[in-house]
């Protein structure tokens, strides 16, 4: 769903506070919510986009990719650009690369703006390509350190309600979108995620291991 009515208000906040929205609680999903709705804004399907009665919804294209772009820049830090450019889901380097075309044709912002925003945008396609460089360094991970729906190392496995375990920042991506556990269909929210505290140190010593050779 796009944030037609959250952008504005979530533009005002971090335009006043960045803080609490790089909480490691909360970071993932403010980043992937930002790349899921910037996709339908600039992505290869944007025009499928379409909104009965705009006016009503204060669907603005336009400024809402001012104001997403301004969010990401205003927000703009390690643990942030981590945020982003792990987002397995809706994060692609060209994703930004079709925004600043965007920024640019429909001269939406000044200039300098624009290359603040592609400054960012080139730290988080860094990011991309590092994880990509590592998930290829990692493929021989033991099954049991893999996440079961994206098959990657776990960074911060939990464990479901159901038993499974996943990455948190996989599950938590998912449940943006459902509040259902996507093995039984059940209820699950958040806070029913349990920390596996001993497969992360696990994972961690394998890792360092892995990085001696």
């Amino acid at each position: 769903m796009l944030i037609c009515v959250t952008s504005p208000v979530l533009y005002k906040h971090v335009s006043a506070i960045q803080q609490p929205f790089l909480r490691e609680e909360l970071v993932d999903r403010v980043a992937a919510m930002l790349n899921y709705n910037l996709q339908q804004l600039c992505g290869p399907k944007c025009a499928d986009l379409k909104v009965q009665d705009p006016q009503k919804y204060g669907f603005q294209p336009k400024e809402l990719v001012k104001q997403i772009t301004d969010i990401y820049t205003n927000l703009d830090s390690p643990v942030f650009l981590e945020a982003v450019g792990g987002d397995e889901r809706s994060y692609k380097p060209d994703l930004f690369s079709l925004a600043i075309h965007r920024l640019v044709s429909a001269n939406m912002k000044s200039s300098y703006e624009i290359e603040v925003f592609a400054q960012f945008a080139a730290k988080c396609a860094k990011v991309y390509e590092t994880k990509q460089e590592m998930d290829l360094e990692f493929d021989d991970a033991p099954d049991e350190f893999r996440d079961p729906l994206m098959s990657t190392l776990m960074r911060n496995p939990v464990r479901l309600p159901s038993g499974v375990v996943m990455d948190k920042a996989i599950i938590e991506r998912h449940l943006l979108n459902s509040t259902t556990d996507p093995f039984n269909r059940q209820h699950l929210t958040p806070d029913m995620l349990i920390p596996e505290t001993e497969l992360k140190l696990k994972i961690e010593a394998w890792v360092k291991e892995k990085l001696k050779k």
